[in-house]
């Protein structure tokens, strides 16, 4: 199996040698290191690493060079290989072209020449443990999904060897197995087997699953020799598979086989997933032999059983019904009891709670908090011009500019008709009259088309400080009311303080 790539692209060979030397120096016993003279070489050595299946943990190239620049070759590069890490090393790049390797091609690190030895090999370094812990997590994620999907198949209504056939081919979707997706399942014959059975008498082995054409071979695991490990095994047409041993009680009771190409590294996470998959087939095994005992010695049991578990699903499932309707009705509630069905901002009742609260902790702490109120600018014009409908699709425009435009520890509410109310808890007045003015600028850039008609829609603000010796925001309103009218006697579409 090849090692791994470092690739390193540069127009200029000198630069190329000194980074080879250096690499090889620090990393040529785990590395080998390829060196591209331009992009397009760069492209068409991955193409050879594609093909040979070899990996490309890092790309290390420069920004300036003649044909493709290096910003443009990592975002392909990039595209082609989304895990692969790149750091860019160059005199002359400029923050734009940084910024376009950095958003494009995810760039790790960038280096200016001339670099320091010590530096960049520490770069390097952390470069490819980033990669591989990314590769790592990535392949943890793929387990534990594969995991996931296995263990759902013990609850599905398929049967026995439905279940072990879209467990096989579930295992072997996972990442590191797709290459060949060839293995088996082998159990004891279910059908002879007693649940107690002996060492001194093995029931027979039966072929329930297998894909693309993953049989066992002929020195199949002993199920006399209880084997409780998973095994690694090259046999003689060269041939390597995982050999993964199904017991139940310590007792084996099936085998799992996983066939793997030439390049596929060994290590104990796989071995530890293929542990825990064996776990969930003997939990089915486990299921069908019971299952299998009660059809052959109590049938009638059964019956009694199927019928009174039927009834009690029946009970559970009216009463999770009920339950899930009384839950439904009770978000119903809380919602029209919060929330403007118009606008999906919080009601008069529900803003002034949550303010009041505010306003309490901001006296608690001697914290600074802002309260604004902002009134839809003729508004009636609108609902006299062109119908009440309209006048809903404006103060529903206006609220979602609001809630864009807005911090996120801000919140607002519909207090009245077309009139509402921001607070903004731990904000300076300067502060406050930015966000407001944000505010009041997003809505006079938003509009409402009707028709060949376009509505202008502006706003005038009021804002005022909550004092430190207020515990509810009432006088805060009062004052930011009188601003708000200041700005409509000023002409509108202002914002006045008080």
């Amino acid at each position: 199996m090849s090692r791994p790539v470092i690739l390193c692209v540069d127009d200029e060979r000198i630069i190329l040698s000194s980074l080879k030397s250096q690499l090889m120096n620090n990393l040529g016993d785990r590395y080998q290191i390829e060196l591209a003279e331009s992009g397009e070489e760069a492209l068409e050595i991955l193409e050879e690493l594609d093909e040979n299946q070899t990996e490309l943990p890092l790309v290390i190239a420069d920004q300036i060079m003649g044909g493709m620049y290096g910003d443009e070759l990592l975002a392909r590069i990039k595209h082609m290989r989304p895990n692969t890490h790149s750091i860019m090393l160059t005199g002359q790049a400029t923050a734009e072209s940084v910024g376009e390797a950095v958003n494009k091609a995810g760039l790790f690190r960038y280096i200016s020449k001339p670099w320091d030895e010590e530096d960049l090999i520490l770069t390097v370094k952390t470069g490819l443990r980033s990669y591989y812990d990314q590769k790592e997590i990535q392949r943890q994620e793929c387990y534990q999904s594969t995991l996931n999907q296995v263990l759902q198949l013990v609850i599905t209504k398929a049967s026995f060897e439905e279940q072990l056939a879209q467990a096989l081919t579930t295992i072997l979707s996972t990442c590191c197995f797709t290459t060949l997706g060839k293995g088996s399942i082998y159990t004891v014959n279910l059908e002879q087997a007693d649940l107690e059975w002996s060492t001194a008498a093995q029931p027979d082995l039966v072929m329930v699953s297998q894909l693309n054409g993953g049989l066992a071979p002929e020195n199949k695991l002993d199920f006399r020799e209880n084997e409780s490990q998973v095994q690694l095994i090259s046999d003689a047409s060269n041939s390597r598979y995982y050999v993964a041993p199904i017991t139940l009680q310590n007792k084996p009771v099936g085998a799992l086989y996983i066939y793997i190409d030439a390049s596929y590294e060994d290590g104990p996470q796989t071995r530890e997933f293929l542990s825990s998959v064996c776990h969930i087939l003997a939990g089915m095994i486990r299921i069908s032999q019971y299952n299998r005992a009660l059809e052959k010695h109590s049938a009638e049991l059964e019956e009694v059983v199927e019928r009174r578990t039927q009834e009690l699903h029946d009970a559970l499932r009216k009463q999770e019904q009920l339950n899930d309707t009384f839950i439904a009705a009770n978000k119903k509630l809380e919602y029209f009891a919060t929330t403007d069905e118009l606008t999906k901002l919080m009601n008069r009742r529900c803003f002034f709670e949550r303010a009041d609260a505010e306003a309490a902790r901001a006296h608690r702490y001697g914290r600074k908090t802002l309260l604004a109120i902002l009134d839809v600018d003729f508004f009636k014009e609108v609902n006299d011009t062109f119908g009440h409908q309209v006048g809903d699709r404006v103060l529903a425009q206006v609220a979602n500019v609001i809630v864009e435009t807005i911090r996120e520890h801000d919140f607002v509410g519909r207090i009245g008709g077309e009139e509402f109310a921001l607070l903004m808890p731990e904000t300076t007045l300067e502060d406050g009259k930015e966000i407001c003015e944000r505010v009041r600028q997003a809505i006079s850039s938003s509009q409402v088309v009707v028709g060949s008609h376009s509505i202008a829609i502006s706003a005038s603000m009021g804002l005022s400080e909550v004092r430190q010796e207020e515990l509810t925001i009432g006088g805060a309103m009062i004052r930011a009311d009188q601003a708000l009218y200041d700005s409509k006697h000023r002409g509108r579409n202002l914002i006045s303080l008080n």
